[in-house]
């Protein structure tokens, strides 16, 4: 009996990841059809990027020999690493997307948090653990899609990878994940002073995607934002990831930018908690 009392919590949590999962592939069609509205954006900015960079005619006329093998370089990104950025910060965007801060919400409003209050579960671990079960099954799609992306790349403009680029790329992709879902957890947890917040969630995420580099880099704000947006840690979820598969972070960089991708962890994790044990204390399940 023993045995089996400390193999519970790991199993309960086992059996919310299966859920998270099941849920994720329960509406197939939904699924990947959310799945292949990732790739509009990746067109659209294809298409901009490309008009942008695209030479002067002007200039190409009077035959400069000194730039005749120069790449343009924009926001410090050639052709080639804005072609890159662009598909993997799509990408990477939607693997670090979330959506439970809407049930988070509903449970809060309609008072269905009580039934976790009870229960032998920790609501947190409960969500995580669905979080993580519904982005394997999504997880499994886009990195076979950012496979075909970055061999597309490879054959196309010559955009070369290395071992350590990958390994790199994928642990700044686990502190993204973490990140990101403690951002949307804070976020969600507004639910217990604010009502009807649907929009607000879009807003939000709007905005975090654009500091983050979701968009576009963010080296486009101009020296000044990009500075401030760098000293926050939204850049850690899309940007830092992309630009170290993109070869643009490595060595010293790349280990600075996970310590401070894992240092973020604790402060986002103290003002969940924070925000959970002021805003449980204002929850009332009328109805439920």
């Amino acid at each position: 009996m023993a045995k089996a009392d400390r193999r519970r919590p790991a199993g309960k949590y086992l059996r919310s990841l299966s859920l998270g999962l099941r849920g994720a592939l329960e509406y197939r069609a939904n699924f990947f059809f959310s799945l292949l509205g990732a790739v509009s954006p990746v067109i659209i900015q294809t298409a901009l990027w490309t008009c942008l960079y695209a030479p002067d005619p002007g200039a190409a006329a009077s035959g400069s020999a000194a730039g005749a093998g120069a790449q343009p370089e924009l926001f410090g990104f050639t052709y080639v690493q804005m072609l890159a950025y662009v598909v993997i910060a799509n990408i990477v965007g939607r693997l670090v997307r979330t959506g439970f801060e809407y049930e988070l919400n509903n449970d809060i409003r309609l008072g269905g948090l009580d039934r976790f209050l009870v229960k032998p579960i920790g609501y947190f671990g409960f969500r995580i653990a669905q979080f993580l079960g519904a982005k394997s099954a999504e997880a499994v799609f886009m990195c076979a899609v950012l496979g075909a992306g970055l061999l597309v790349l490879s054959l196309t403009v010559g955009l070369g990878l290395s071992a350590t680029a990958v390994l790199g790329f994928f642990l700044a992709l686990l502190i993204a994940l973490v990140l990101n879902f403690l951002i949307f957890w804070c976020v969600g947890l507004l639910g217990f002073w604010l009502t009807e917040i649907g929009f607000f969630f879009e807003a939000v995420r709007i905005v975090i995607i654009t500091a983050s580099g979701g968009i576009f880099p963010l080296s486009v704000f101009g020296t000044t934002g990009e500075a401030i947006l760098r000293a926050l840690p939204f850049r850690f979820t899309i940007q830092f990831p992309t630009e170290v598969l993109c070869g643009r972070v490595a060595g010293l960089g790349l280990i600075q930018g996970l310590c401070m991708g894992l240092f973020w962890i604790l402060p986002l994790g103290l003002l969940a908690g924070l925000l959970w044990s002021s805003g449980i204390r204002r929850f009332v399940a009328v109805g439920s």
